[in-house]
């Protein structure tokens, strides 16, 4: 969005001056400086783009380098190098085309499911995933589809999902109204509690299972059935990653050590 419009962005220039050439002279103001929110709506709420042509990619790249230090130097928070970015972008003048419903989850809007079809079908993944996880959780990790077990015809997700900080939600569910005499609990991906090493062959043969907490875990805004549905994206699709990388290289992934009583 455009809340780098509200920062001193005189002060960030000043830091950072714009590259001098003959329309933009040593010591002028830069072209972010008078950026709009018409402006950055249209062309500049954006990250690193997928495609890029190669003819670009060095320019932008050294300026988003040299104004992610004045733009954190004013606000030194999370974000500050992507709010440089699409200073940089505005500098060079380089509009990106925003496409709308390439992809999903806590920083776009969560797809509208059109039709009674779709509404139905939202519905009834996301209380499948959440039973399976509730009542046998090992089998509903092992998916030899990946993210795309999580959905039910006609339910069409976007290609894409923003795994952010975590998603979660709460067994049982849906959560009923005289469902308060259970004890909740919370099944969540976190990507910061993922082992590095989640692909490695050698490495744990158990698939990946949702975390779980009794503690009330966060859960991003927009329908619930998207954050149950967004959970088993993401844990299916590493390990459907992972086993299908393992086959090809011709491993296969240890089993886990025995525990010993």
């Amino acid at each position: 969005g455009g809340q780098f419009l509200d920062f001193n962005l005189t002060q960030i220039c000043d830091q950072a001056p714009t590259l001098q050439t003959e329309k933009s002279p040593l010591g002028s103001k830069c072209p972010f400086v008078s950026l709009t929110n018409n402006d950055v709506n249209h062309y500049y709420s954006a990250g690193p783009p997928y495609i890029i042509h190669i003819q670009d990619v060095l320019a932008l790249s050294k300026r988003w380098s040299e104004l992610v230090s004045p733009t954190y130097d004013y606000y030194p928070l999370l974000y500050a190098e992507m709010f440089a970015y699409s200073l940089a972008a505005a500098d060079l003048n380089l509009k990106h085309n925003l496409i709308k419903g390439l992809y999903t989850g806590c920083m776009t809007p969560w797809p509208k499911s059109n039709g009674k079809g779709e509404l139905e079908a939202l519905k009834a993944s996301a209380k499948m995933y959440a039973k399976s996880i509730e009542n046998e959780p090992d089998k509903s990790v092992e998916s030899s589809e990946g993210a795309s077990s999580c959905f039910l015809p006609p339910l069409t997700p976007p290609p894409f999902l923003h795994y952010c900080a975590r998603y979660s939600f709460v067994t049982p569910y849906p959560a009923e109204n005289d469902s308060q005499k259970d004890t909740p609990t919370y099944h969540f991906f976190a990507k910061r509690r993922v082992d590095h090493d989640i692909l490695d062959c050698s490495h744990d043969n158990h698939p990946l299972e949702p975390f779980l907490s009794t503690k009330p875990e966060k859960i991003e805004g927009g329908p619930k059935d998207w954050n149950v549905l967004a959970v088993c994206s993401v844990v299916q699709a590493i390990n459907f990653a992972k086993k299908k990388g393992c086959e090809t290289a011709g491993l296969h992934p240890v089993e886990p050590n025995p525990q010993i009583s």
